[in-house]
């Protein structure tokens, strides 16, 4: 694997996503308590941008359909539970998943040198 540079160092700020195309991959970057976080800007349920989504400290909210993930880790916090930001009853939940199961999101290894943010795919 090599590292390739995504971004600029203060084009990556908390609480906002930075989006970067690196190897042809819609890479999100973002800092969670400083750190460069890097994942795939792809929601595992309908594979929609996570860029516009809501950053509560380390997780990211769906804006399609409010599935959670932490971004330092990948893992799924929460499934579908609204459509296009809008909270639906719980008896909706299994439709607006269409059938797929919780998934977690691809993160990456990143890493900052020179001013830069290196991402290793």
């Amino acid at each position: 694997m090599s590292k390739t540079e995504a971004a600029k160092s203060a084009q990556v700020v908390e609480g906002a996503v930075h989006v970067a195309s690196v190897a042809g991959k819609s890479i999100a970057l973002t800092r969670v308590k400083g750190t460069v976080q890097a994942f795939e800007n792809k929601c595992p349920h309908l594979g929609l941008a996570l860029s516009r989504g809501k950053i509560e400290g380390s997780a990211i909210t769906c804006p399609w359909h409010g599935s959670k993930f932490d971004m330092c880790s990948g893992k799924n916090l929460d499934w579908v539970n609204s459509f296009v930001g809008i909270p639906m009853p719980d008896w909706t939940h299994g439709m607006i998943s269409m059938g797929k199961k919780p998934a977690g999101i691809t993160t990456f290894k990143a890493s900052e040198k020179d001013g830069a943010v290196l991402v290793d795919l």
